[in-house]
């Protein structure tokens, strides 16, 4: 009787929310949240918005929680992010040594005044559970419902924004209908770890509502690090082309950059933003993509069934199911041979951890993907993108920088530009700067620990074979930043410009030293015909790449 009336309450909270006020005053008069029929809440621009413009800015949300493997590079406190996973001196991380927490050696902090700050705030109620599951850490989801569990029992949490986060749509109703599940589990472990006077209950509840509501935790430039609950964000519905995107500000990736007095108060308040991808009409509903962009139509539509409960039919899925069927109506054949080009990458790939040589075999049957270029719906949707970046970042890991480069050029010019809302997509953004670090790599800009210039000339030999010369690198590196610097600069997201100031700035260091400066710059017809030569993209092909990329 006790989950029943539990279940009962939540459905009468659950339809009440639009009592709830999830819209800070200074943002009144920017957006809304309005009810949608069938559809339930959603926010719309109260008047017209310019993509040069962030929509409004947040703080870093009180329910959080790190991947396991950020937690020995990042700050538990400002979440800097001192170094990633992959061997690459990668722009927009910061230089701090993090140092333990002395009783769970889980968390990391950049500093005593990060450490002492957490501790009072929330660490010391998660500590010792920490400790006591040792290497068995819950995930993130779980740690960030415990994180809420522990500080509401502690009266922590204000209670607007307990009631904020507690009428959210959970889904539980249609959940918790199918029976009982590890959910249950979960949620009795949950109360038992962090000795709760919570119900189960009220704690399944609050799974329900992260695994419906949480979003990635970002970082500037490197992909998401974690999961995030910010309950207005929470009130944005989903589509496959966005109108909006999350972007977290560079200046959040300097130690304590919280408490910095060169920072305005306004800057020491934002964690994040929400940026257009566009100019936005008046009366538009806002949206943001709850799943990975480049994924096929019908992977991106599991994901949302499975994770969210609804079928999405957004104006993208439709025409990307129209031009699949139409695909294989007028060539039947074709989607049984990418399917099975699918597999003879896959297979490679899966052999690499065993047989090093594995990661040429598949690149060398990715290199013949050129086949697919005159169908944009097979190589945009599908695999295609997957493949391209488990070959990246398998070769970045074995110092294959020449396949990892090659790779990352087929994404920057034949998947992004067909599959990205904004030519300042975050993920268009981590494409680039990613890709860009590999080019300071091969360019020996910045070279990773471990290598020399004997292995440099080894990989601008590989790409010079395959068409591509270090003139042409040179030309293309400098393209790159260039187009990079227009993409930031008409949007939100300029106050990325001062990594691109640094990397243009490297470059002119290095072309001193090295006597690049004095050499004859490869021409714009010379560089792009290397550039195909490396794709093995036909010319006709060429010119529309080319327009759709805007580079």
């Amino acid at each position: 009787m006790a989950e029943l009336d539990s279940l009962i309450d939540s459905m009468i909270s659950q339809r009440k929310a639009g009592e709830v006020n999830y819209i800070d005053d200074k943002y009144a008069d920017t957006i809304k949240v309005e009810s949608i029929p069938s559809k339930g809440q959603g926010v719309f621009a109260q008047r017209s918005l310019s993509v040069k413009d962030a929509l409004c800015s947040l703080n870093v949300p009180t329910t959080m929680a790190i991947d396991a493997e950020y937690l020995s590079t990042t700050c538990y406190h400002c979440l800097i992010v001192t170094s990633t996973q992959l061997p690459l001196a990668q722009a927009g991380t910061a230089s701090a040594s993090l140092k333990d927490c002395g009783g769970c050696r889980k968390a990391r902090f950049c500093s005593r005044e990060c450490q002492v700050e957490a501790w009072h705030a929330y660490h010391k109620f998660e500590c010792k559970i920490f400790k006591k599951v040792a290497d068995d850490l819950p995930p993130p989801i779980l740690r960030a419902v415990l994180r809420v569990v522990l500080l509401k029992d502690r009266n922590k949490i204000p209670e607007d924004e307990w009631t904020r986060i507690s009428s959210l749509t959970s889904h539980e109703h249609i959940l918790a209908g199918r029976g009982r599940s590890n959910i249950t589990d979960m949620a009795e472990g949950i109360k038992h770890l962090a000795e709760s006077s919570m119900t189960v209950e009220m704690i399944q509840r609050l799974i329900f509502i992260m695994r419906s509501n949480t979003i990635e935790l970002p970082t500037p430039i490197h992909g998401p690090m974690g999961v995030m609950l910010e309950p207005l964000v929470a009130k944005f519905n989903h589509s496959c082309e966005p109108n909006l995107a999350i972007h977290r500000p560079q200046y959040t990736m300097k130690s304590r950059w919280m408490k910095s007095e060169q920072l305005s108060e306004d800057e020491r308040q934002t964690f994040f933003q929400l940026i257009p991808l566009r100019d936005i009409q008046q009366g538009e509903e806002l949206c943001i993509s709850y799943v990975v962009p480049t994924v096929s139509v019908s992977a991106r539509r599991k994901k949302l069934m499975d994770d969210y409960l609804f079928e999405c039919n957004c104006p993208r899925c439709k025409s990307d199911m129209e031009a699949s069927a139409e695909l294989s109506k007028e060539h039947p054949t074709l989607p049984g041979q990418f399917e099975q080009w699918v597999k003879d990458v896959g297979r490679h790939l899966g052999r690499v951890s065993k047989d090093p040589s594995s990661l040429q075999k598949a690149g060398s049957v990715m290199a013949k993907s050129d086949r697919f270029y005159d169908y944009p719906t097979i190589y945009t949707t599908g695999d295609y993108p997957e493949i391209a970046m488990t070959i990246i970042f398998e070769a970045l890991k074995s110092q294959e920088f020449d396949e990892a480069l090659g790779n990352i050029l087929r994404i920057y010019f034949l998947i992004n530009p067909a599959r990205l809302v904004g030519r300042h997509n975050p993920t268009n953004l981590y494409t680039i700067f990613l890709m860009l670090d590999i080019f300071d790599v091969v360019l020996g800009i910045k070279v990773p620990t471990g290598a020399n210039d004997d292995k440099v000339k080894k990989w601008q030999q590989s790409l010079s074979e395959r068409g591509l010369t270090e003139s042409g690198l040179i030309y293309w590196r400098e393209k790159v930043c260039a187009d990079l610097r227009r993409r930031l600069e008409s949007s939100a997201a300029k106050d990325l410009l001062v990594l691109v100031d640094e990397r243009d700035m490297q470059a002119k260091q290095v072309s001193q030293t090295q006597g690049h400066g004095d050499e004859k710059k490869e021409g714009p017809e010379s560089a792009e015909e290397e550039m195909r030569a490396l794709l093995r993209i036909k010319e006709q092909k060429w010119s529309q790449v080319m327009r759709q990329n805007g580079c």
